[in-house]
């Protein structure tokens, strides 16, 4: 393998673990020049390895295996923010939330930190895996951290530091995304580390909210993490939510809300 074909597998080795890479970090860890970095750069963008953005690169796809935030933000992003608007209302004062890492979620986050603004909302502590907390929310009420492993292709924390963390809290709700929803109820996502948060956050709270756009309802993801019920779970997704299906979540005494986007 000559020098040039071993850089650019160490490039490509580099964004597979971290999903973003910029020319810096590129210089640093290769050796060589900037103008060196960014003609690998160009070379594996014409081969497909990666795509190029401001000031680096990045994966070019996001499939059912690697989970980039970045991508996912902006899937469906007039809904997720439509869903989020509509659960932050749902927030009073006095409140203890665990919020998971789901883009989803941050739109929720971000639209009580506009409450926050409007609303004089007081005595607020949220906890949270989500490493995206720190420009809006945190700047409104008390944001706490897991700990635990840095992820950084989900921009978030997990492991058993994280686990044992959320295990320590006593939430009035739980504000979870899921990767699917089943016919039955039943709710999903894409890899073990994350159902183990998300079960053990709803064990730990008094009522659910379950932020989803339409497109996850009706299909499983990978692990199933708990099973919307009557009582404890508020669903908030969009109207674009199939009729047979939210008539059936109605009759099993779910709470289903409609964000009009």
């Amino acid at each position: 393998m000559g020098k040039k074909t071993e850089a650019q597998q160490k490039i490509l080795k580099l964004l597979r673990r971290c999903g973003e890479l910029d020319v810096a970090d590129a210089v640093a860890a290769l050796g060589v020049s900037e103008a060196t970095v960014r003609r690998h750069f160009a070379e594996l963008e014409k081969q497909g390895s990666l795509i190029r953005v401001f000031g680096g690169v990045r994966l070019p796809v996001a499939d059912d295996s690697v989970y980039l935030f970045q991508s996912r933000a902006v899937d469906h992003l007039r809904e997720k923010r439509a869903i989020g608007r509509v659960a932050a209302t749902l927030i009073g004062g006095h409140e203890r939330l665990f919020c998971d890492s789901g883009t989803t979620v941050l739109e929720f986050g971000n639209a009580l930190a506009e409450r926050f603004e409007k609303d004089r909302l007081t005595d607020l502590s949220v906890v949270t895996n989500s490493l995206v907390y720190s420009e809006a929310l945190a700047q409104c009420c008390s944001v706490m951290l897991t700990g635990g492993v840095i992820r950084n292709l989900r921009k978030d924390l997990s492991g058993l530091n994280a686990l044992q963390n959320i295990e320590r809290y006593n939430f009035t709700r739980a504000v979870l995304g899921a990767d699917g929803i089943s016919s039955d109820g039943v709710l999903s996502t894409t890899d073990e580390d994350t159902s183990l948060l998300a079960t053990a956050a709803l064990r730990r709270s008094k009522e659910a909210l379950i932020l989803v756009d339409s497109s996850k309802i009706g299909v499983s993801s990978f692990v199933e993490y708990g099973k919307l019920e009557s009582g404890k779970f508020t669903l908030v997704t969009d109207s674009g939510i199939d009729s047979v299906l939210l008539q059936k979540f109605h009759e099993n005494g779910i709470q289903v809300l409609i964000a009009d986007k």
